[in-house]
C-alpha cells in the first residue's frame, strides 16, 4: 500500500463530492418537472374550466386530464415504475399542498362558475404551490 498525500486525498475528496451532487440532481430533477408540468397543467385546465361552458368546457376538462395522465406515465416511466411515488414524506407533503389548492380550483369550477377573480385566484395558487414545492425540490 502507498501512503495518500494530503492534496491527493483532498482532490478525491472534491471528486466524489462533485459526483454525489450529480447523482442527487440527477434523482431530483424528474421530480421538479413532474411538479412544475403538474402544476401548470392543472391551474390552466381549471383557469380555462371555471371561465369556458359547453364545449369549451369540456374540451378544457378532458385537455387536462389528458395532460396530467401524459406527466405521471413520463413521471413513472422515467423513475421507473412503482419507486416514483415511494419518495417519502417531502413528496408526500408536495401533492398534498397541491391536492389542496386545486381541490380549491375545483370547487370554484363547481360553485362560482365563471368569476374571473375567484377562477383566477384559485388557479394561480395552484400554479404558485406547485412552484413552491417545485424550487423547494430544486434547492441544493
Amino acid at each position: 500500500m502507498t501512503d495518500m498525500q494530503q492534496t491527493e486525498a483532498r482532490t478525491l475528496l472534491t471528486q466524489a463530492d462533485r459526483l454525489a451532487r450529480r447523482a442527487h440532481d440527477a434523482v431530483r430533477w424528474p421530480y421538479v418537472t413532474c411538479i412544475v408540468a403538474l402544476g401548470a397543467t392543472t391551474a390552466l385546465g381549471t383557469f380555462a374550466m371555471g371561465l369556458s361552458t359547453g364545449r369549451a368546457f369540456g374540451a378544457a376538462y378532458f385537455g387536462t386530464i389528458a395532460v396530467v395522465v401524459a406527466v405521471v406515465l413520463w413521471f413513472t416511466i422515467s423513475i421507473r415504475g412503482r419507486s416514483a411515488f415511494a419518495r417519502g414524506r417531502r413528496w408526500t407533503a408536495y401533492i398534498a399542498a397541491w391536492a389542496v389548492a386545486y381541490c380549491a380550483a375545483i370547487a370554484v369550477v363547481a360553485w362560482v362558475h365563471g368569476s374571473v377573480l375567484w377562477s383566477g385566484v384559485t388557479s394561480g395558487a395552484v400554479l404558485v404551490v406547485a412552484l413552491a414545492c417545485a424550487a423547494w425540490e430544486s434547492r441544493p
